[in-house]
């Protein structure tokens, strides 16, 4: 019986696949890629929570203009009583901190969703305190309870006061000739964790 003759190549088995060196070299390939992935990804998220830490404090900065604004605009010349029954001036000014009120005013046009036999007026009144500013409103434009401090901003520092009169002088205390005196325009300085900010606002611009 007659055949084929193997050739001598055949006889050889050819092992395909990658060598040791080969492996090595791939896992280091793919070593370094995956550190990169997630240095790529740590630096987004960090990127995202910069963005969100940022986005909220423009929030809040925002808030706080438009709650001044409105308050301010609508400030009115009404002398109060405090709770000893003092009369008291419209506009009412301290610098410091400590927890006093460097705003105090009486505004109009307070909403009364409940139906209650109360003005559309509301007291209310600005403080730093530690740091923190904050707003308070009164149940009663005159004497009354207040109301817990609503926190507004954190932060901040070297906070000052400028005051716009009728003479179109700016002042750097309110001083009233009457009790009924609203300033033009009030504008606020302040720190807040090493960068500075400044707004003006009109204050009562149905009174002139």
């Amino acid at each position: 019986m007659t055949g084929r003759k193997p050739h001598s190549g055949d006889s050889k088995i050819r092992q395909s696949g990658f060598t040791l060196v080969e492996m090595m070299v791939a896992l280091f390939i793919f070593s370094l890629l995956s550190v990169a992935g997630v240095a790529l990804l740590r630096g987004a998220v960090n990127s995202n929570e910069v963005t969100d830490a940022k986005l909220s404090d423009m929030a809040q900065m925002q808030r706080l203009v438009s709650l001044m604004e409105a308050d301010l605009s609508q400030a009115l010349p009404r002398p109060h009583r405090d709770q000893q029954g003092d009369k008291m001036a419209a506009f009412i000014s301290e610098s410091g901190s400590g927890g006093r009120g460097f705003l105090s005013f009486t505004r109009g046009g307070q909403s009364n969703i409940n139906n209650k036999p109360r003005s559309n007026m509301q007291r209310v009144s600005y403080q730093l305190n530690d740091g923190r500013f904050e707003r308070l409103q009164y149940e009663m434009t005159d004497g009354g309870a207040i109301s817990e401090p609503a926190l507004l901003l954190e932060g901040i520092s070297e906070l000052d006061l400028r005051f716009r009169d009728k003479r179109g002088q700016w002042l750097s205390n309110w001083q009233t000739e009457r009790l009924n005196d609203l300033p033009r325009a009030v504008e606020l300085q302040f720190e807040q964790n090493g960068r500075n900010y400044r707004h003006v606002f009109l204050v009562g611009t149905g009174y002139l």
